[in-house]
C-alpha cells in the first residue's frame, strides 16, 4: 500500500477526475443537467457555510457530498409532491422522511446549524429611520410619503 507521502507526490495525471477536481463524479456526466448543476451549487453552498472547501477534511467532503445528495433529491421528491394531483404516495413519503432525517443528521455532523439573526430594531424610533429613504436630502420619504418628521 502506498503511503500519504506517494500519493501526494503523484502526478496531477495519475489521479481521478474527482482528486483534480474536474469533475464531481468519476466518470463524465452531462455538467448541463438540472440534478448536475444543483449538486455543485449546494456542494459549493454547504462548503462556504462550513469555511471554504480549502479547509474541509476528506471526511467532511464525503459527508457534505452525501448531505448534497440528499438535498437535490429532497428537492426532486417536492417537485414532484408539488406536481402531484392526487398527492404523494406512500411510498414516496417514507423515502422523503428517510432522506430528510438522514440530512439533518449529516448537517449536525458537520456542525451547520441554524443561526438566527435578530432583526428587532433597538427601538421603534430607529425601525423607522431605517425605513426612510432619502430620495431628495430636503424631503425624507417612509413608503412612499413625505410626512416623515425627522
Amino acid at each position: 500500500m502506498p503511503t500519504s507521502k506517494q500519493l501526494t507526490q503523484r502526478k496531477t495525471k495519475a489521479r481521478s477526475l474527482v482528486t483534480n477536481g474536474k469533475s464531481l463524479f468519476p466518470k463524465e456526466v452531462d455538467q448541463r443537467t438540472l440534478y448536475y448543476r444543483r449538486f455543485r451549487d449546494l456542494i459549493d453552498l454547504l462548503s462556504t457555510d462550513l469555511g471554504g472547501a480549502d479547509r474541509l477534511s476528506t471526511s467532511e467532503v464525503a459527508i457534505l457530498r452525501t448531505a448534497a445528495t440528499h438535498m437535490a433529491v429532497l428537492e426532486q421528491l417536492e417537485m414532484k409532491f408539488a406536481l402531484a394531483e392526487g398527492g404523494a404516495s406512500n411510498e414516496d413519503l417514507m423515502v422523503y422522511q428517510t432522506l430528510s432525517n438522514s440530512m439533518r443528521r449529516l448537517l449536525k455532523e458537520l456542525g451547520i446549524k441554524r443561526k438566527a439573526r435578530d432583526v428587532t430594531p433597538q427601538t421603534p424610533r430607529d425601525y423607522l429611520r431605517s425605513r426612510i429613504i432619502d430620495h431628495h436630502a430636503d424631503e425624507p420619504y417612509l413608503n412612499g410619503h413625505n410626512r416623515v418628521r425627522s
